[in-house]
């Protein structure tokens, strides 16, 4: 008679169920609050690129609670200050174009009349319907949905409100952040949590500066390209296109539509230069400049930003394209020390 072989048995103890069940509803949990998490992570972010400044204003001898307050209000102070002397020009644009519309409208007869005989002559009209007909689609889509536009609108004002308070109480104190994170955070990782944390403080002041002079170097570009066409408002536009640049890659788009606007009435030829030297800009930003700007600011491999920044696009649209360079920072520092112990122990392995 052959002897039996034992049965592999398994068995899982009540105490390894729980714990299963519990990270499950943890899981689910922080599913559920996901847009806390999004908005506390976004405040994590700001209150962690603004400290550095506002520990530069308390050296000078000023308050940290009047610095932040300082800090909202030049911010706001630009964003309203660009706004008024852009909109106004809008306003009498339209009037001009208004009061001259017959002239208008036989110069875009006739630039309707060259495109309809280039058209014909290279197969374009039917690509243009169509992409006519997706664009009437989506606003008749656009128009339905304008209540749930509304909706998100006033949602994001209220986040936007909730970060900025949520930014002054994580800065107000010079270990605002670090008091939140230890409070969360197990006594024994808390000095690793305040060492990472000094870590990205530092990194997301050198990116904020980073951003500053992306806003900088757009501006000087922009101002030279259309003093050269000899556009009105150069300054002004040249002023949007920098604030604008706070968004990458939609950035030159939104700020090449008031300029092309405001140069059409002088001539649709020029306002097509306009376009093409906004097209250009945003082209060296994309694939230059910011990769190149963000390497010495943030110490990320130009590549990575390019791909981490269509990353954040694909995940979270707008917002996901802003975070994405210094949400990338965060991950990088945090997982430095897994890469060092990693190469550590393959050096010791090689001797």
């Amino acid at each position: 008679m052959l002897p039996q072989k034992p049965k592999n048995e398994i068995s899982i103890s009540t105490k390894s169920i729980l714990k299963l069940f519990a990270i499950i509803l943890l899981f689910w949990f922080l599913y559920i609050i996901k847009d806390i998490l999004a908005v506390i992570f976004i405040a994590f972010v700001l209150a962690s690129a603004l400290d550095p400044w506002i520990d530069a204003l308390q050296k000078r001898k000023i308050p940290r609670g009047v610095g932040i307050l300082i800090i909202y209000l030049v911010i706001i102070a630009v964003i309203s200050l660009t706004f008024a002397l852009i909109i106004p020009l809008i306003i009498d644009q339209t009037k001009q174009i208004t009061n001259s519309f017959p002239e208008y409208f036989e110069k875009i007869s006739d630039l309707y009349s060259n495109f309809q005989h280039f058209s014909n002559q290279y197969g374009v009209q039917s690509t243009v319907q169509d992409s006519l007909n997706n664009i009437n689609n989506t606003l008749a889509q656009l128009g339905s949905g304008i209540f749930s536009v509304s909706s998100r609108f006033f949602g994001a004002v209220f986040g936007l409100f909730a970060v900025l308070v949520i930014v002054f109480y994580m800065t107000i104190g010079e270990a605002g952040m670090k008091e939140f994170f230890l409070f969360i955070a197990p006594s024994k990782y808390q000095p690793y949590f305040v060492h990472k944390i000094n870590q990205v403080q530092r990194k997301l002041g050198m990116w904020l500066r980073g951003q500053l002079v992306l806003g900088l170097i757009i501006f000087t570009m922009t101002y030279i390209g259309l003093s050269i066409l000899q556009v009105k408002y150069a300054l002004i536009l040249a002023l949007f296109a920098g604030l604008a640049e706070f968004v990458p890659y939609i950035g030159p788009i939104i700020s090449a539509v008031p300029a092309v606007f405001l140069t059409f009435a002088d001539s649709p030829i020029k306002a097509l230069m306009v376009a093409f030297l906004y097209i250009v800009i945003q082209q060296l930003e994309n694939q230059i400049i910011v990769p190149k700007v963000m390497q010495k600011s943030v110490g990320l491999n130009p590549l990575i930003v390019i791909v981490v920044m269509l990353i954040g696009a694909k995940i979270a649209g707008m917002a996901g394209i802003i975070l994405a360079v210094p949400t990338a920072t965060i991950i990088k520092i945090f997982l430095s020390d897994f890469f060092e112990d990693r190469k550590e122990k393959e050096e010791r392995l090689e001797v």
